[in-house]
């Protein structure tokens, strides 16, 4: 299979290399308008695939870790004919467009997220894409997480009970460039949004309403934008039940990403492992051991199996975890949050 990568930051660098390293994937075509910047992002993921080896390797890839080669492309119009997939990770004014390229040229596409951050727009986007009937996936990895997806299990399971309160944590380890703060979308549609798509989808209880509030602490420059780099949003679920979301853009222990749920029957945890970035002050207890760097660093296992459900999706074989219209809920509590945090009021979702 040939695989597209359109937008070659850090998260199409990341995309690029986990599927170079998929079974079943032949190419990777790096696309872009600057040849330069191109390059320079193929030597980047060319050194981190094999820096000890020539990475345009012929043949298929090979189940053993040898990654598939790399090859340098232009403009994504000429090249969508001839690939058997392409992942969008330009900046998110530019993804309906290009989303909607694919489906008409019957390429599959996991697009990053968010798709589009109006909630009218991803509706009618979603619609449409649904007449076209080309495969799109939106990169809301934590549903490919493996702690995640057991967590959803147990709680589908009934092994908590009835969910009384959950609890979310994000906290990244290094604040946000500020270079990309005026295109970040905000705390809520950029960070939180994640546990905005994890929660509803692990408890299977719907949002009802938000409140939220931000602060700027560390970094003076979000006010600039209306941002924060500090926030925590209180969502109502279903029957009662209270989930708490708290997010930061600079974490000195460490990257920290967690979601913990409480029921009348037992709790369970994703993300509490000996990397977690969490000191605890009891006598004895063991510090964290090398906590993780960077998002990316933290959830690898959720990228790499991304990545092999993408492939699979575009073969015809596997089941599409983060349709177009998955992050609807996301993105409503997202608006609801940001609205609640400029007014100060609960907001109710419809």
């Amino acid at each position: 299979m040939r695989i597209g990568i359109l937008g070659l930051g850090p998260a199409g660098q990341m995309h690029a290399r986990n599927l170079a390293r998929t079974e079943g994937v032949s190419e990777i075509v790096l696309l872009g308008r600057d040849a330069g910047r191109v390059g320079i992002a193929r030597d980047r993921i060319a050194a981190a695939l094999a820096p000890d080896a020539p990475v345009a390797l012929s043949g298929a890839h090979a189940p053993d870790g040898v990654p598939a080669p790399l090859t340098v492309g232009g403009d994504v119009t000429a090249e969508l004919a001839g690939l058997d997939g392409i992942v969008i990770a330009t900046s998110t004014a530019t993804h309906p467009a290009l989303t909607l390229q694919a489906a008409h040229a019957g390429v599959p596409a996991l697009v990053e997220k968010p798709l589009t951050l109006e909630i009218a727009e991803l509706t009618a986007l979603a619609d449409e894409l649904d007449r076209i009937g080309s495969p799109v996936m939106v990169a809301f990895h934590r549903r490919y997480d493996p702690g995640h997806r057991a967590l959803r299990e147990r709680i589908a399971a009934g092994d908590a009970g009835a969910v009384r309160a959950v609890r979310g944590t994000g906290h990244d380890h290094h604040p946000l460039p500020l270079d990309y703060l005026p295109h970040s979308g905000g705390i809520w549609h950029d960070m939180m949004v994640h546990e905005f798509d994890t929660i509803p989808w692990v408890t299977g209880l719907r949002p009802v309403a938000v409140w939220a509030q931000g602060a700027v602490l560390d970094q003076p420059a979000h006010a600039e934008f209306g941002d924060f780099d500090s926030a925590l949003a209180v969502i109502e679920l279903e029957g009662g039940a209270l989930a708490t979301v708290s997010g930061t853009r600079g974490n000195g222990a460490g990257q920290d990403v967690r979601l913990e749920v409480f029921g009348t029957l037992d709790s369970y945890a994703a993300g509490f492992e000996a990397r977690t970035p969490v000191t605890s002050t009891e006598p004895g207890a063991p510090g964290p051991a090398a906590p993780y760097d960077s998002y990316i660093d933290r959830f690898e296992p959720a990228f790499r199996a991304e990545a092999r459900a993408f492939v699979d999706l575009a073969r015809g074989e596997g089941e599409n975890a983060t349709p177009p219209r998955a992050g609807l809920t996301a993105i409503q509590l997202a608006d609801a949050a940001a609205e609640s945090a400029r007014t100060g009021r609960r907001v109710a979702l419809d």
